[in-house]
C-alpha cells in the first residue's frame, strides 16, 4: 500500500552553484580549502531547534497546556498540540529519510520517544493531553481516510488483472500464511484473549507496504525487472484482500460486541459478502459518475473545487462503509477507485495538478500525525514483561516466515524467488493502521488488542519496515552476482 504520498522536505533543495556539490555557497566563502554549505546548516539548525522546542514544550506542560484548565482557552492547546505533534514527526521522518529508511519510520520513532522518554523526566500532563485528546484522534483518523483515498486514486485495476499467475500465488501465501501463524502464535502466547483477539493479531501480519517497497525498487532501479513486477502485482492484490481481511475481522468483533454470532461461518460469510459488494458498487458507479463529477467541478470555475468534491465523496463513503459494518477505511480507498479507477490521474482542464497532488499539503499534515500518535500510544514498559517480550519476538519471526513463504508461489523459471519474497515483508503504514483500528475496537469493554499485544504489533512493524529495504539490496545484489 502506497506510503505517505507527501514526501519529506529535502533539505539540500536550494539553488546549486555549478560544479560544486556542496550548493550554493555566499560569496565571501568560495575561495580557499574549505566551503560552507550554509544552507545545509540552517536546515540541520532549525531541526535541532524545532526538536528543543518540541522537548521544552513537553516538558513543561504547565507552561505549554496551562490554558487547558480554562474552558474557553481549550482550543489553543489542541492547536498547540497538532503543531508540536507534527513538527516532531517531519523533523524525524527527514532524518530517517537520510539514513535511506521510509519516513514513517521516523515519524514512529519519534512518538515513541514523546511517549515514554519524556514523561518519566517531566511529568506525564503534556504527553498525556495529547495522547487523549479526542480532536486529535479524530485529526489523525482523517489522515489515514486521506491515505486509503489516495491508494485508491493510485490503484489501477487494469494492471490488477494482468499480473499474471506467479504474482497472484505470492499474493495469496503472503495472506494466508501469516494469518495462521499470527493466529497460532496469539492463540499460544495470549491464551486469556478472546479467539477473535487471535485473529486480528493474525490480520496484522498479512499486511504489505507496497510504498515502502515500491521505493526501494524504484532506488535500485529494479521496477522493470521480472521480480519487481512480480512484487508490485503481489503487493496491490495484497492491499485488497488485506483490506477485505480486515473488514471481515472488524466486522466479526463488531457483531460480537453487540451480541452477534461473531466468526460463526454465516457471519463471516455475511461480512465477506458485503465487502466485496461495496467494492464492486463502488467501481462500477465509477465507470458511470467520475467524467461527470470532474466536468462539474470543471465547471463550477473555482481552483480546488475537485478536491472538495473528493474529500466529500471519502468521506461520504468511509460513514456508508461503516454504516454496513465495515472499516471507514474500506469506504475511503473504495471512493479512490471510484474517481479514477485505472490511476491514471484525475483531473479538471483548469487545474495542472492532479486530484493525487492536491492532497499532498493535506496529507503531510494529517498522515504523520496519525503515525506518531501511534508511537505515543506504545508503553516500552510493557517489554518489562517477557510474556510480552516474548510475543514482540516470535510475532517478527512470524511475519518474516510468512513472507518469505510467498517464494513459493513464483512460478516462472529463472526469477530471484528470494527478492520477491523479502519484498513482501515490510507492513510499513499498513500494519499501524491494522493495529490501530484493533487498539480501537472494544469487545466485553476491553480493547481488541490490550496495550501489550499493541506493543508488541509495533515492534513487528518496526522490524519489518527496516529489515525489507536492507534485505532488497542484499538479493538482488546476490541475485546478480549469482548471474540471476
Amino acid at each position: 500500500m502506497e506510503s505517505l504520498k507527501a514526501g519529506m522536505p529535502q533539505c539540500n533543495q536550494h539553488r546549486p552553484r555549478e560544479g560544486d556539490g556542496l550548493g550554493w555557497v555566499p560569496r565571501g566563502d568560495r575561495e580557499g580549502p574549505f566551503r560552507v554549505s550554509w544552507p545545509r546548516i540552517g536546515c540541520w539548525a532549525g531541526a535541532l531547534g524545532v526538536t528543543t522546542v518540541v522537548v521544552l514544550v513537553l516538558a513543561v506542560p504547565d507552561l505549554a497546556f496551562a490554558a487547558a484548565a480554562d474552558v474557553q482557552g481549550r482550543f489553543g492547546p489542541i492547536l498547540f498540540g497538532l503543531a508540536v505533534l507534527v513538527v516532531a514527526a517531519k523533523v524525524g521522518g527527514l532524518l530517517v529519510q537520510r539514513l535511506g529508511q521510509p519516513p514513517v519510520l521516523g515519524e514512529l520513532l519519534v512518538g515513541i520517544a514523546l511517549g515514554n522518554f519524556l514523561p518519566p523526566l517531566f511529568g506525564q500532563s503534556g504527553i498525556a493531553f495529547v495522547r487523549g485528546e479526542p480532536t486529535l484522534l479524530v485529526l489523525a483518523e482523517m489522515g489515514v481516510l486521506i491515505l486509503l483515498f489516495d491508494v485508491g486514486l493510485e490503484a489501477d485495476l487494469r494492471a490488477l488483472l494482468g499480473v499474471g499467475w506467479s504474482s497472484l500465488l505470492v499474493a495469496l501465501l503472503g495472506i494466508v500464511v501469516p494469518i495462521l501463524l499470527g493466529w497460532g502464535t496469539a492463540a499460544w502466547l495470549m491464551p486469556d484473549s478472546p479467539t477473535l483477539a487471535h485473529v486480528f493479531v493474525g490480520a496484522t501480519l498479512s499486511a504489505t507496504s507496497v510504498g515502502i517497497t515500491a521505493r526501494v525498487l524504484k532506488d535500485l532501479d529494479v521496477t522493470q525487472t521480472r521480480e519487481g513486477q512480480i512484487i508490485l502485482g503481489a503487493a496491490v492484490i495484497d492491499d485488497v484482500l488485506g483490506l477485505v481481511v480486515l473488514a471481515v475481522v472488524s466486522g466479526a468483533v463488531a457483531a460480537a460486541a453487540t451480541g452477534g454470532p461473531g466468526l460463526s461461518t454465516l457471519a463471516v460469510g455475511g461480512i465477506l459478502a458485503r465487502a466485496i459488494l461495496f467494492l464492486g458498487v463502488t467501481v462500477g458507479l465509477g465507470h458511470l459518475l467520475s467524467r461527470p463529477i470532474v466536468r462539474l467541478a470543471a465547471r463550477t470555475g473555482q481552483h480546488g473545487m475537485l478536491l472538495v468534491f473528493g474529500l466529500a465523496l471519502c468521506f461520504t463513503l468511509a460513514f456508508a462503509a461503516e454504516l454496513i459494518g465495515l472499516a471507514g477505511i474500506i469506504g475511503a480507498f473504495a471512493a479512490g477507485l471510484m474517481l479514477d479507477p485505472f490511476g491514471e490521474g484525475v483531473r479538471t482542464r483548469k487545474e495542472e495538478a492532479t486530484l493525487s497532488e492536491l492532497m499532498h499539503p493535506l496529507s503531510s499534515l494529517f498522515v504523520p500525525l496519525f503515525f506518531v500518535l501511534m508511537g505515543i500510544q506504545v508503553h516500552l514498559g510493557s517489554f518489562a514483561s517477557p510474556n510480552i517480550l516474548v510475543l514482540g519476538v516470535v510475532l517478527i519471526l512470524c511475519a518474516l516466515a510468512g513472507k518469505l513463504a510467498c517464494a513459493l508461489g513464483v512460478v516462472s523459471r529463472g526469477v530471484n524467488r528470494l527478492a520477491v519474497a523479502i519484498g513482501m515483508i515490510p507492513r510499513g503504514e499498513v500494519g499501524l493502521i491494522f493495529a490501530g483500528i484493533g487498539a480501537s475496537l472494544t469487545l466485553r469493554g476491553e480493547p481488541i488488542l490490550s496495550q501489550g499485544a499493541f506493543s508488541a504489533i509495533v515492534l513487528m512493524v518496526l522490524a519489518t519496515t527496516l529489515v525489507a529495504p536492507i534485505g532488497l539490496r542484499w538479493a538482488f545484489r546476490r541475485g546478480r552476482e549469482s548471474g540471476r
